[in-house]
């Protein structure tokens, strides 16, 4: 799937925000339990560095409408330590952040206003459904996806500004904040074939599993569910459950085809967890494609902790034809 179908970036910056892509030249993944980061070369098409630091347990947690950064030192001092081993230089900053702390909802409207502050005003009210905060303190993003008569469908984005602003705050000494902000299963999403078929997206991170439905080119659902823990059986079964609702209801409600499902786990997944989530659904689970060439410029260490946590920063690169 490719992002230059899509006119408009999906960045938060702002209140309100349609602004185009803006390819980063570092950028930080923030999850519990680590933070990894990678220097862009959007013009040699190259991934020049990529740094991974551990993170201390229970610095970082997740939500959308309560304090994310619980550690602030030790966030700090671990971007610091990634940023080290990136090198110097400036440029444009790109944030990744959880998945969990952020509010994806796809709209459907009969008609939307040409009236940029209208149709702002539509999306924000139709978003408060899906916000656990008051919609005037949330940072929104949409994306006209299908506009034809009778049906505007739009993507939407919201992280609450409190929330935002903590990730804000502990990168604040890194090239004056990040200038692209999304969530990271959403960096994945170029990553997926352009053909005209239906695919599922599984994204297994810490603490969460998000599952996205693709077709023609089109985010048809986006669903992210918190789970207790990255271990045990009863998170294995939660997660193989939950990946079956996802495939049943887009099949059932949406007349959505899945043909092949594609899975990203970072840290890794247990052979048992990727086993059961096979045998729910009934299909293969397929590895994200990453460009090799991309990478040739990283040494034998930076290329293994690219393939372990890498694939965003695939994801972002293969926008690098982006309008800047």
């Amino acid at each position: 799937m490719s992002w230059a179908s899509w006119k408009k970036r999906l960045g938060l910056e702002g209140h309100v925000s349609s602004a185009r892509f803006v390819m980063p030249t570092l950028a930080l993944e923030l999850e519990p339990g680590f933070v990894v980061g990678a220097r862009l070369d959007g013009g040699a098409r190259r991934i020049r560095r990529v740094g991974l630091r551990e993170l201390e347990v229970g610095a970082l947690v997740p939500s959308p409408n309560k304090p994310n950064i619980a550690k602030e030192d030790a966030v700090r001092s671990t971007i610091s330590g990634v940023a080290a081993l990136l090198g110097n230089g400036g440029g444009r900053l790109g944030l990744l952040i959880p998945d969990v702390a952020v509010r994806v909802a796809v709209l459907q409207f009969e008609t939307l206003p040409e009236a940029r502050r209208e149709a702002e005003s539509l999306v924000c009210w139709r978003m408060r459904e899906f916000l656990p905060f008051p919609p005037e303190e949330a940072r929104l993003s949409f994306q006209v996806l299908v506009k034809q008569p009778g049906l505007v469908e739009v993507l939407g984005l919201a992280v609450r500004s409190a929330v935002l602003g903590e990730y804000e705050t502990v990168l604040e000494a890194i090239d004056g904040g990040p200038a692209l902000v999304l969530p990271t299963s959403m960096a994945l999403l170029p990553l997926l074939p352009e053909d005209g078929g239906g695919h599922l997206l599984l994204h297994l991170s810490p603490g969460a599993l998000t599952a996205v439905v693709v077709e023609l080119n089109r985010v048809r659902y986006w669903r992210t569910r918190v789970l207790e823990g990255m271990a045990g059986e009863e998170n294995l079964d939660e997660a193989a459950r939950e990946a079956g609702r996802v495939l049943a209801t887009c099949q059932d409600q949406l007349g959505v085809q899945v043909q092949n499902v594609w899975f990203c786990a970072r840290p890794p997944a247990r052979t048992e967890m990727r086993d059961a989530l096979a045998k729910t659904l009934g299909r293969e689970l397929l590895a994200l494609p990453g460009d090799s060439a991309e990478t040739r410029a990283l040494d034998g260490d930076e290329r293994e902790v690219f393939q372990l946590f890498g694939m965003p920063f695939a994801g972002l690169m293969a926008n690098r034809n982006e309008p800047r």
